[in-house]
């Protein structure tokens, strides 16, 4: 189990949680995948119960940049460990209530994970995409700020 967060358990159980490249085990990146999973959820749950408009738009965006940083990042996690099977990607639960909980949450979560990738030439594509996804988070808690005036 690898915790990115308190309070938040990063759960999987598959055929890839033995593989190492580079002395890094694939679990790491495949809890990470599975929190992505379950911010989709998340945020198309926020999106449904936004209080207004502006943050019922935002939400989906946000949502079709969420599902392309997991996708992107999947596939190259498969370049590096291996395919993955049928059930191994299973969204992991969140209690945010309100959109900037979750942008906060997103972020704190991305960092930490951002921290524990490999400086090896191997991970320099997965660095690289998270650090365009930490841009897009940075845009998105400054774009959400603006619905609440």
């Amino acid at each position: 189990m690898i915790i990115f967060e308190e309070n938040i358990l990063f759960h999987m159980y598959n055929s890839l949680s033995n593989i190492t490249q580079n002395g890094q085990n694939s679990q790491y990146f495949l809890d990470f995948i599975c929190q992505l999973e379950g911010w989709k959820t998340k945020c198309k749950n926020l999106h449904w119960s936004a209080p207004n408009e502006m943050i019922h738009v935002r939400l989906d965006e946000f949502l079709d940049i969420i599902s392309d940083f997991q996708d992107s990042l999947a596939e190259e996690m498969m370049g590096i460990f291996g395919k993955l099977n049928p059930n191994d990607v299973q969204g992991v639960s969140t209690n945010f209530n309100t959109a900037m909980e979750f942008i906060s949450a997103v972020k704190m979560n991305t960092l930490t994970y951002y921290r524990g990738i490999p400086q090896t030439p191997d991970f320099a594509g997965l660095k690289s995409e998270c650090e365009s996804f930490i841009h897009e988070i940075n845009k998105y808690t400054y774009l959400f700020s603006l619905c609440f005036y």
